[in-house]
Formats: structure tokens, C-alpha cells, sequence
């Protein structure tokens, strides 16, 4: 159905373009990105340079060029023509925004960070430009730029859960553990169908040797995100550190059965030993085993 419904914005985008020639580069623009949802890349393509051909100085034709590559994760051309869109106009935000995850991707956080400041500048209320700069300095170990920039985004959008939950992980990397808890349960208030915000709170709660509110908060975490797989896997560890090695492994079955990779981190995991000694277990791996094979 959805098919049906962008072949239809297609058509009409087509026609619109024959018929009003004032606003023949919107509807085009409009056609390429349908064709792009549609998987039609080269149609897309085709598009973007003839924009670029008849508007060399407006830069969507070029950032059209770049996004068809970066979605396909050729980052190298993607920044080539993230810079020639840039090029037109020094000032086009999209292209400083998208080309900042394209140098991280190389590998170039510093380049990264340089992007989104420029989207700020040019854009001081963009949440997004001042939560993921935050995330690229918090990455490089400079925690107090990392929170200038998170508590910067919480002003742009108060209550925002993911700017919560990354104050919480810089807070409590700086050793303010009490005030990283806080954050996280303002996270999970906010919205609890981000599992990392439970996750995150229950290993605080483990390190303080509270495990029976460590598994308190997990299993509230399972209940709002039943198909998060390392849920599963964290509480089994909790379980079987204070004694309850049943219900840890059932949850190593839970885990295992949405993500069966987790068997291999349950063969060397130190709190899991005595889970790896029910007789089930060997049962477990055979079945996943199985299982894997007739995929």
C-alpha cells in the first residue's frame, strides 16, 4: 500500500513539474526524493544532476547526490559532495549536519565535532546538532564539553529522554553516580521505551551492591521493552549473583532466543558459572545451534 501511495505522489509530482514552471526545482527535488523511497536510485540520481546542471549555485542538488551515497554508506563520496553542496552555499545546514555523522564514520571525530558546531552557529536551536556533538566529546573522554552540549540540547527540548540519559552516562563516568541515577529516572519518566535508561540505572544499583533494586529496575525495563534482548541477559547476571539461578536461566533462554550470540558471552561470564552447570544448558546451546542452522 505504501508502494501505491509514492507511485502516486510520483505522478503527481510529474505532472506538477510540466505544468507550473515556477516551481518546476521544488517538484523535482520533491519527484527525487520519492524515487528515493522507492528504492530508485538512479531515476534519483538523474534528478539531482539535472538540478545541479540547470541550478549550480543551489546546493540541494549536490546534498541530493551526497545522501543517495551516504545511505549506502559510501562516506568518502558522500563528504565529496557534502562539500561541493557547501560549496553553493557556505551556510546550507542540512549538509554541515549530515556530512558531521559522514567524517565520524571515517573516523574523524574532530572533524565531526567541527560540523555540528558549525550547525550550531548557524542553528543554535538544533537538539540534534548539540546532543550528538555532546555524544562525540563524551566519546573522546571530554566530559565537561560533553555536558555543556547535553544540558545545552535539554534546554532546546526539556525532558528530552536521550539527553537525560546521556547526562546520566557522562555524571556518572565523572564519578557523580547519585545525580546519574536522578537523570536516568527523569530519563525513564520521560519515556520508558528507551531501554539503555534501565540498563544503565540497574549497573549503578549492582555496583552499590543493590541488587534486589538492580533487578527491581530491570525487570520494569522488560516489561516496557520486552524485545530487548541484553535486558534479559543483565538480569540473568543480577539473578544469579544473589543466588536465584533458575530464573537466571531462564532469562539466558529469553536473551539467547532474541539474540543467540548471547551464548558466547554466557560462557565466559563469571557471574553465569554456576548457570553454565544446570543440566539444561548444554540442552540450550543445541537448540540454538539447531535453530541457527535451519535459518
Amino acid at each position: 500500500m505504501k508502494k501505491f501511495f509514492l507511485f502516486a505522489r510520483a505522478a503527481i509530482y510529474r505532472a506538477l513539474y510540466r505544468l507550473n514552471r515556477k516551481k518546476s526545482l521544488q517538484y523535482l527535488l520533491e519527484l527525487a526524493s520519492v524515487y528515493e523511497q522507492l528504492g530508485l536510485y538512479f531515476r534519483a540520481a538523474r534528478i539531482y544532476y539535472r538540478t545541479i546542471r540547470d541550478h549550480p549555485k543551489d546546493p540541494r542538488g549536490y546534498y541530493g547526490v551526497a545522501i543517495l551515497h551516504d545511505n549506502r554508506k559510501r562516506y568518502t563520496k558522500a563528504i565529496h559532495w557534502y562539500q561541493k553542496a557547501l560549496e553553493a552555499n557556505p551556510e546550507f545546514v542540512p549538509a554541515w549536519f549530515f556530512m558531521a555523522n559522514a567524517v565520524y564514520e571515517k573516523g574523524d571525530k574532530q572533524k565531526s565535532i567541527e560540523c555540528y558546531l558549525k550547525v550550531i552557529s548557524l542553528d543554535p536551536t538544533n537538539f540534534w546538532a548539540c546532543n550528538n556533538v555532546g555524544s562525540v566529546y563524551e566519546e573522546l573522554n571530554r566530559n565537561t564539553e560533553a555536558l555543556r552540549y547535553f544540558r545545552k540540547a535539554l534546554e532546546i527540548m526539556p525532558g528530552q529522554h536521550k539527553a537525560l540519559f546521556n547526562i546520566g552516562v557522562v555524571l556518572s563516568k565523572m564519578g557523580y553516580e547519585q545525580k546519574a541515577q536522578e537523570y536516568y529516572w527523569e530519563s525513564i519518566r520521560g519515556y520508558n521505551r528507551y531501554p539503555y535508561s534501565f540498563l544503565n540505572l540497574s549497573l549503578l544499583y549492582k555496583n552499590e551492591e543493590k541488587l534486589d533494586r538492580a533487578i527491581v529496575v530491570i525487570s520494569e525495563g522488560i516489561r516496557c521493552n520486552p524485545n530487548a534482548s541484553f535486558l534479559y541477559y543483565n538480569r540473568a547476571c543480577y539473578l544469579a549473583i544473589s543466588g536465584n539461578t533458575d530464573d537466571a536461566f531462564v532469562d539466558v533462554v529469553r536473551a539467547a532466543k532474541l539474540n543467540p550470540t548471547y551464548i558466547s558471552y554466557v560462557e565466559k561470564d563469571e557471574d553465569l558459572e554456576n548457570v553454565r552447570k544446570l543440566p539444561g544448558y548444554e540442552a540450550l546451546k543445541r537448540l540454538l545451534r539447531q535453530e541457527h542452522k535451519d535459518e
